[in-house]
């Protein structure tokens, strides 16, 4: 089994400003990009943000939903906080960009574009069980009984969300920069996902635009650069009855980068001594192959 696994592909519908400018030339080359490449996969994950404006306009959701639906190829829709605000007050930060909706989670804009799948996914492939789920501060959805709930079926796991969960550098802005968005249910997430009894593979999340393979207590935190900015990259996960083998690819109709990196002035640790190394990864960040028994 293949699995391409995406995340911030950030499709914006220029209705008010482009938030990303640089995303709207990477992202004219994604589609045609992607119905190439899903010829030979059996599933996508996309690891959120989805949209740029998607908790304001439900029209950017949906559009991407319907580009997904004529692939026709199974997808895992997680929600970012463009799609799915996460964090209660951020519309007076980011108005008409990140707004909270103070509403139930099917009342959201992520829930009416993409429905129970977009927020609680659990389906089985290839003997290995896929879950997605979106979540917000505090939980007052109640996903975290949802989430620890499928953890605890028979099967192995791969679980795909949004936000890193520990730092994804040893210093540099990476190691502490934009994990508020969920801050006060970081350390429950860490505790069922990351627990050897719930035999959890990898957790992939995106958010920070950089590609990372950290420890997280039993499992591999696996972050995914976005799609359409500054490292333009994907990665392919193949899977046996024994072993996942994770790598990590360009997309090969960018050159170089796709609008400016993230601080680059704070982009350096010491397993990462170059920004473009920070940003896209070492050779741990990239790829790795991990052992499992088939339950």
């Amino acid at each position: 089994m293949k699995v391409l696994i995406l995340a911030d592909t950030h499709f914006d519908d220029g209705s008010r400003h482009l938030h990303y400018p640089a995303s709207k030339q990477a992202i004219r080359g994604f589609w045609r990009w992607l119905k190439k490449k899903t010829t030979d996969v059996d599933l996508i994950s996309i690891c959120g943000d989805i949209s740029v404006k998607g908790t304001t306009h439900l029209g950017e959701l949906q559009y991407v939903k319907k580009k997904f639906d004529e692939i026709k190829i199974p997808y895992i829709p997680v929600a970012g906080n463009h799609d799915l605000c996460a964090t209660k007050g951020m519309e007076k930060r980011y108005p008409d960009l990140e707004e909270y909706e103070y509403v139930s989670l099917e009342e959201t804009n992520y829930y009416k574009a993409f429905g129970e799948d977009g927020v609680r996914y659990s389906r089985v492939f290839n003997g290995i069980r896929f879950i997605g789920f979106a979540v917000r501060n505090e939980d007052p959805d109640g996903q975290l009984p949802w989430l620890l709930e499928q953890l605890k079926k028979p099967e192995p796991k791969l679980v795909f969300g949004h936000y890193p969960l520990v730092p994804s550098r040893s210093s540099g802005y990476c190691k502490e920069w934009d994990y508020s968005r969920i801050d006060k249910i970081i350390p429950n997430l860490i505790e069922i996902i990351g627990n050897e009894e719930h035999k959890v593979l990898a957790y992939f999340c995106g958010h920070q635009h950089i590609n990372s393979i950290v420890p997280m207590g039993s499992t591999y935190q696996i972050e995914t650069a976005s799609t359409v900015l500054t490292t333009t990259s994907y990665r392919i996960m193949e899977i046996t009855d024994s072993e996942v083998q994770i790598t990590t690819h360009r997309l090969p109709y960018i050159d170089g980068y796709a609008g400016d990196l993230t601080l680059p002035d704070r982009s350096v640790d010491a397993e990462h001594p170059t920004v473009h190394e920070y940003h896209y990864g070492n050779t741990t960040d990239l790829d790795i192959t991990i052992q499992y028994d088939k339950i």
